[in-house]
């Protein structure tokens, strides 16, 4: 879990997010993997469509639920990849002590004071969502997080542009293999 969290943190920071919100991001990701939800891609498909200009940050799931455990009211007439709002919404459930359904027009799930996360109805993206409370059952957590090579692969090529660019003056204060065995 700490490996899948520590990538998708990386990743949304070399997506360009805050280091804040890229941990928030890496949080809610090891969270869906906990509840055995597809937390990795989701985070992929937000970050692509994100890096392709057809995802606003008024539609972003990290910025929303960054939003939402500030305690403001985001607007959440569109969101991208509403799984991502999932784990924070467990955050509010837990302070109210009480389950909350997500709920929009073909997107629905549901976050449990215990740290449960249910999918019900999944949706890539949505509108119309809104928050109510719910009866959910208490979810069992996976301790290991799934992740296919091919969405980890895509993930680190946002991981690289955290990276420092390798220069003479690095290499000869010993920064990577110097010049044993690259030759």
């Amino acid at each position: 879990m700490s490996e899948i969290e520590s990538h998708c943190r990386k990743a949304t920071r070399g997506a360009g997010f805050s280091w804040g919100e890229a941990e928030d991001a890496g949080q809610a990701v090891r969270r869906l993997s906990a509840a055995g939800l597809a937390g990795a891609d989701a985070l992929l498909a937000c970050l692509t469509a994100r890096e392709a200009g057809k995802v606003k940050d008024s539609a972003c799931p990290i910025k929303l639920g960054n939003q939402m455990i500030d305690g403001a009211k985001p607007d959440l007439n569109a969101c991208h990849t509403p799984l991502l709002l999932l784990p924070f919404l467990s955050l509010l459930a837990d302070d109210q002590g009480t389950a909350l359904s997500l709920q929009g027009k073909t997107f629905q799930g549901l976050a449990t004071p215990d740290g449960g996360l249910h999918l019900i109805h999944p949706a890539p993206e949505d509108s119309g969502l809104r928050i109510l409370p719910s009866a959910a059952p208490s979810a069992e957590l996976v301790w290991r997080a799934e992740c296919s090579q091919e969405t980890y692969d895509a993930l680190n090529l946002f991981c690289q542009r955290t990276y420092a660019p390798e220069t003479d003056a690095s290499r000869a204060k010993g920064a990577g293999a110097g010049e044993d065995g690259n030759a």
